[in-house]
């Protein structure tokens, strides 16, 4: 995969070969690559369509559409408010039901939930572009 991505103009971002920026003009995409699952994010819709339809006719595509999930983490966009949430909600009441541990007492969450992720908190990629 990472070698079909690679002809079809994309560049690495990062060394671990999962994840790929496509710039085209003001259009781009990038797309993160996990075994067999996929997300992307464009801001062009006509790029987007057009990756979709040349992907698939190399690679079985099976689900598209808005990312509600994404290896087993549930995400919501709020585009009015400008907010992305994720949440592995389910994924805990799952191993909690697994080990019988649905009425154990539960503890605060070690952070503070009301603080806000921003890109000067993440440590610099090689090959990364400013989006």
């Amino acid at each position: 995969m990472e070698r079909w991505m690679l002809a079809y103009g994309f560049k690495p971002v990062g060394p671990d070969g999962v994840m790929f920026r496509l710039d085209r003009g003001t259009e781009k995409l990038i797309v993160s690559l996990y075994v067999d699952d996929g997300v992307c994010t464009t801001n062009s819709e006509k790029l987007y369509d057009e990756f979709v339809k040349d992907l698939s006719s190399k690679y079985t595509l099976s689900a598209k559409g808005k990312l509600k999930w994404y290896l087993g983490v549930a995400i919501n966009h709020d585009v009015k408010a400008g907010v992305s949430t994720m949440s592995q909600e389910r994924y805990i009441e799952t191993l909690l039901d697994r080990f019988d541990m649905t009425d154990c007492t539960g503890a605060p969450t070690p952070s503070d939930p009301n603080s806000r992720l921003l890109q000067s908190h993440s440590p610099a990629i090689p090959n990364a572009k400013d989006t």
